[in-house]
C-alpha cells in the first residue's frame, strides 16, 4: 500500500491491534481489535480490495472479554484466531463465521445510502456477527497477556531429521516476562517460566519465535535481547546463537522479528528511534543501523513475509516507513557499477506515510507478496 494512492478505512474507535489473516491466501485480509474503555470492543475483518485500491469491512465481531490487547491468526486456518483481553490473564480461540472469511463481493459504496444509516457500515452489508470460543488457556491471574505466537511454519524437523507438525504449538508471553508454551490439541501448557533480570522494562516485553529453529524464541528484556531454548528449562541457549544482545537499543527494545529466509538474522527497535539488524551468532556489532525514518520511539519492525529485502517499521512519531536492506537479506542486490558487490546504497529507505497519530501495529498482508 505504499503508493500515491493510499487506502483509509475510518473505524471511528480506539484500536492498537492489528493482525493480516495469515490462512488466508486468496485474499488480503485484516483483523483489528478495538481497544474502548466505555463502550463495547469489537473485532473488525477487513479486505483490501487491490482493483480499486480500498479497504472494506467484511464483518464485525463483539470481543466479549473486553478491550484487545493481542492479536493472533492460525497460520492456515483464516477462521481461527488467538486473542487477549487488557488487564486479563486469559487468551481465547476463537473460530471466526465462515460466512464472514468467505465473502468474495466487490467493494462497493453508495453514499446516499450511507446517509441513510447512522451507522455508515450497516450501509455496505457489514452485519455484526458472533465468535465463537473454541477454548481458553488459562494464566496466572496476576499476569498480564502482552504477546502471542503461534508457529507459522507448516512443518518442523526434530533432531533427527523427522518432520513434526507444529501448527499446535503457541507461545504467550506475560508482562512479568512469564514465557509459556502450549499444545493446543489438549489446551495444556507444555513448560512455563519467568525470564528474570535486573534490567528496568519501560515498555511491554515482545516475542519472536525463530521461523527456522522450532525450539528458539527471543524476547526483549530491557534494553537488551534475551534469546531462549524451548527444549530445556528456558534458562540455556539456543545451540549456535550467541545467547543475548546487550544493550541493543539505548533506553530500551520495543519490537524484534525473525528474518523469514534467512536464518540467525534478527531485527530490532527501540525507544532510541533506531532499526538494528542482528546475527544471532556474533552481537557484539549490529550488521546494519537503519537511521533517520523515525523522530521519535520505533515501536513496531516487521520483515516481508516473502521478500526479506523489504522492512517496515512504525512508531510515536506517526510515521510508517518502509525500507530495503538489501545487503543483509536472503537475495542481496548487485551492484554492477561497483565491480559485482553489494554497496551501502542498496540499504536505505524507500517510502514513508506520515499518519495523524503514533502508530502501534502494523501488519503485511498475507495473500501478496507486495
Amino acid at each position: 500500500m505504499f503508493s500515491n494512492q493510499v487506502a483509509e478505512e475510518k473505524l471511528n474507535i480506539p484500536t492498537k491491534c492489528l493482525e493480516a489473516v495469515r490462512g488466508d491466501k486468496t485474499d488480503s485480509r485484516f483483523i483489528v481489535g478495538t481497544c474502548a474503555l466505555h463502550e463495547p470492543n469489537e473485532l473488525t475483518v477487513m479486505r483490501f480490495h487491490s482493483e480499486i485500491n480500498e479497504i472494506g469491512i467484511d464483518g464485525r465481531l463483539d470481543h466479549p472479554s473486553g478491550p484487545v490487547g493481542t492479536l493472533c491468526t492460525h497460520p492456515t486456518d483464516k477462521c481461527l484466531l488467538l486473542s487477549s483481553a487488557e488487564e486479563n490473564p486469559t487468551v481465547n480461540l476463537w473460530r471466526i463465521p465462515v460466512e464472514v472469511m468467505d465473502r468474495t463481493d466487490e467493494y462497493e459504496y453508495n453514499p446516499e445510502a450511507v446517509e441513510a444509516h447512522s451507522d455508515p457500515s450497516q450501509a455496505i452489508g457489514d452485519i455484526p456477527h458472533s465468535l465463537d470460543l473454541v477454548t481458553t488457556l488459562p494464566h496466572d491471574p496476576d499476569c498480564q497477556i502482552v504477546d502471542i505466537s503461534w508457529r507459522d511454519t507448516t512443518m518442523d524437523f526434530d533432531d533427527g531429521g523427522e518432520s513434526v507438525s507444529s501448527q499446535n504449538q503457541v507461545l504467550t508471553l506475560g508482562q512479568s516476562r512469564t514465557v509459556t508454551q502450549w499444545d493446543l490439541t489438549t489446551t495444556q501448557s507444555v513448560r512455563s517460566e519467568e525470564i528474570l533480570s535486573d534490567l528496568p522494562q519501560l515498555t511491554p516485553p515482545k516475542l519472536s519465535w525463530d521461523p527456522h529453529d522450532a525450539s528458539s524464541a527471543a524476547l526483549t528484556v530491557g534494553t537488551s535481547v534475551q534469546l531462549v531454548d524451548l527444549r530445556s528449562d528456558l534458562s540455556s541457549l539456543p545451540t549456535g546463537t550467541c545467547g543475548s544482545i546487550l544493550k541493543a537499543h539505548r533506553y530500551g527494545v520495543t519490537a524484534l522479528d525473525h528474518n523469514p529466509n534467512k536464518p540467525n538474522i534478527l531485527a530490532t527497535a527501540g525507544h532510541d528511534g533506531l532499526l538494528k539488524f542482528w546475527d544471532l551468532r556474533n552481537s557484539k556489532n549490529p550488521l546494519l543501523v537503519a537511521r533517520g525514518g523515525h523522530s521519535h520511539y520505533a515501536w513496531r519492525v516487521k520483515y516481508n513475509p516473502f521478500h526479506d529485502q523489504l522492512v517496515l517499521s512504525t512508531g510515536t512519531d506517526a510515521m510508517a516507513n518502509l525500507w530495503r536492506v538489501s545487503t543483509i537479506s536472503s537475495a542481496p542486490i548487485i551492484d554492477t557499477l561497483n565491480g559485482g558487490k553489494s554497496s551501502g546504497s542498496t540499504n536505505l529507505r524507500v517510502s514513508r506515510f506520515e499518519h495523524n497519530d503514533s502508530v502501534y501495529a502494523m501488519a503485511w498482508g498475507a495473500a501478496d507478496a507486495w
